[in-house]
């Protein structure tokens, strides 16, 4: 049976057991009710804290018609039908914004057979019958019956093609709050994460990886290591060494006096020569693009963003055990499906007997879309002949991540007679291939006239770092906009409502961003304030900011955020990813950048890579918005890249002066 929603997606889930409890056959795709009437809603996400199973609870209780804390939540597993777009992983802020409609119409079709089923039992019309809070009623004749009874016959009965869907002021839960999935355990530390996981006989490793990108290992000499106390094995692979124990802190010493030989790539980036390197790779006529320097009326800047690290708060682990036909993995990961042919690779078994738990994740950010350390544990657990948990240090991590790119982009508009623009081209080029997607005009009424994009290689690793492609080139984006506006000698909201042609819906989320943080207000001259209105994920995004500049400190008074995705699931979470997103992208923009010499990394921790302090985060505001008739929205993402430009328009206004380089901290401001 299968579930199909707009935009081609088809998804069925749910075919395993309920705890061991639930009904046999499964009473649909996505829904298990044990006899108890406990219901189990068999997911696709990932739980990286962003609370997006809890929301997609609160869809499926309100069309089943069932308490929402009578639902439990299992992981999906990694085979057609449950895969969207080919794969099972959590990223791209579609958790719910691609599963809401299929979570509704999974409801409402357990809930029509449901009353069937109790129908045919009493020998009544369905229509008769109504269900409620996990129960059938049969209000004529006072009979009743819960759903764990019914769900047995309900099975088995043909599903309805298309389930009537409750209205919207018929819901218990969507719009409001209820408590995050775990809540209580994830605050008393008894919730499992990855480095949670235990398994009888287990030992603990850690890894030293080839500190040059590319490189590989050359020699290494074990005795040290084995001359530790409950050290167990060292084990060499291609570019890195790991070092199996007791435990992880024995694990860590023994690790600690090896001194590995390496062998060094041709290609070794040093940070020092990559802003010239990006500025004379910008500047080839190849990249020029269709409004040439010179053109009357013409408004250019150049923007550059450095590498970032993911930091997340849990370091890369995974636990696998393998014997002669299955390779077990436990692993908090975002891409199941990549996840698991990556092991069969490297194992050179067949996928089939690769079986992967994901456990709950401390943080992704998009660093575990990438699958080296899952690899990496299930190598080291085939050589040591038996379970192994591997945890990275702290210093891996930073020195051994897939970056955020680094990337340099110009972008050039034309204004006219009233100084707006009708449209702009930009030109890039970042150290990975796909920077350009962020670069589109969207919410605005623009024409992009031109996106010509280059990638520079210089042999460091990168990847998705939350969203992606737009935390690259949005600061660029929304800075450019307000430099056009000053260019224009016009208000930048103006401006910006100006440029917003007939989208009512954005310029009611800018609108409110720009009452909230007082835009009118008069304001010391120290004191600057800044808009970027962001479209991404099916949801508008406006952040608002005031900032204060006495001589080089540098001190962000307030940060505001109005929102729109559409209908919100849950407000208290939505809040929670947009304080938590801008915070994040704040962090970045203020000081964060990863730094490279001879190929290796600078950064190795928290005292070379500073993210932002508690006395340096402003309150952060936010203004929630709904637009019923569109289509549900992600927030995960959209949180982040309007910030730094904000930031960067608030300096602006207060000194006159235009940052277009990140990180602020290296254009000499002291972060107060």
């Amino acid at each position: 049976m299968t579930w199909s929603v707009a935009g081609g997606l088809v998804m069925a889930l749910g075919p395993g057991k309920a705890l061991g409890q639930a009904a046999d056959p499964p009473l649909s795709p996505w829904i298990h009710i044990a006899p108890n009437g406990r219901v189990t809603l068999t997911t696709t996400a990932s739980d990286m804290g962003q609370g997006a199973r809890t929301g997609q609870i609160q869809v499926l209780a309100d069309e089943l018609d069932v308490a929402w804390d009578m639902i439990d939540v299992e992981m999906a597993p990694d085979r057609e039908p449950y895969r969207y777009e080919g794969r099972l992983y959590s990223g791209g802020s579609h958790s719910l914004r691609a599963r809401f409609r299929l979570l509704r119409e999974a409801g409402a079709a357990a809930r029509a057979l449901l009353t069937l089923a109790a129908a045919n039992q009493w020998g009544v019309e369905a229509g008769d019958c109504t269900a409620a809070l996990g129960r059938v009623t049969h209000a004529a004749t006072g009979r009743t019956a819960g759903y764990g009874d019914l769900a047995d016959e309900a099975a088995r009965l043909p599903a309805p093609a298309r389930p009537p869907l409750k209205p919207r002021d018929a819901w218990r839960y969507i719009g409001h709050g209820v408590p995050t999935l775990d809540l209580v355990d994830k605050t008393r530390g008894a919730a499992r994460y990855g480095m949670d996981v235990r398994l009888p006989g287990l030992a603990r490793a850690t890894i030293l990886q080839c500190p040059v990108f590319g490189g590989a290992l050359d020699s290494v000499d074990p005795a040290p290591a084995l001359a530790t106390p409950g050290v167990r094995r060292v084990v060499r692979l291609p570019a890195a060494v790991a070092v199996v124990a007791d435990d992880t802190w024995t694990a860590f010493k023994g690790a600690a006096a090896l001194r590995p030989r390496w062998t060094a790539p041709p290609l070794r980036l040093t940070s020092a020569d990559l802003a010239a390197r990006l500025a004379e790779a910008l500047a080839d006529p190849d990249l020029a693009g269709p409004i040439a320097a010179g053109t009357p009326g013409l408004v250019e800047a150049t923007y550059e963003v450095p590498y970032l690290a993911h930091a997340t708060m849990e370091p890369m682990n995974a636990t696998a055990r393998v014997t002669a036909d299955k390779i077990e993995v436990w692993a908090p990961c975002q891409n199941i499906t990549e996840l698991r042919k990556a092991v069969a690779r490297a194992l050179e078994r067949p996928l089939g007997q690769v079986e992967l738990t994901v456990t709950l994740l401390g943080g992704g950010f998009g660093r575990r879309l990438k699958n080296d350390y899952a690899v990496q544990a299930a190598l080291i657990a085939d050589a040591h002949g038996g379970p192994v948990q591997l945890v990275w240090r702290r210093e891996e991590d930073f020195a051994h991540d897939f970056y955020r790119p680094s990337a340099r982009h110009r972008f050039r508009a034309v204004a006219g007679p009233d100084g707006l623009i009708s449209g702009y081209a930009v030109a890039g080029v970042a150290t990975n291939d796909e920077a350009g997607e962020g670069a589109d005009a969207a919410p605005y009424a623009l024409a992009v006239l031109g996106n010509l994009q280059r990638e520079l290689k210089v042999g460091v690793p990168v990847g998705p770092w939350r969203s992606v492609d737009a935390s690259i080139t949005g600061f660029g984006r929304e800075s450019f906009i307000d430099e056009c506006a000053h260019a224009a000698a016009r208000d930048p909201l103006d401006y910006r409502r100006a440029l917003l042609g007939d989208n009512a819906r954005a310029r009611r989320v800018l609108d409110a961003a720009a009452e909230a943080v007082g835009w009118t207000t008069r304001r010391p001259a120290t004191l600057g304030v800044g808009l970027a209105l962001f479209a991404l994920a099916d949801t508008l995004v406006c952040h608002a900011l005031e900032a204060e500049v006495v001589d080089q400190r540098l001190i962000v008074r307030r940060l505001v955020v109005a929102c729109d995705c559409g209908t919100v699931i849950n407000p208290g979470q939505v809040r929670a990813q947009l304080e938590g997103g801008a915070v994040m992208a704040l962090s970045a923009a203020l000081g964060e950048a990863m730094t490279f010499t001879g190929g290796a990394a600078d950064q190795t921790n928290f005292d070379t890579y500073r993210l932002l302090r508690l006395k340096q985060a402003p309150p952060v505001e936010t203004v929630l918005l709904e637009t019923p008739r569109a289509r549900i929205g992600g927030v995960g993402e959209v949180a982040v890249p309007g910030v730094a430009a904000a930031l960067a328009n608030a300096v602006f206004a207060a000194t006159g002066r235009r940052i277009r380089t990140l990180p602020f901290s290296a254009a000499g401001f002291s972060i107060i």
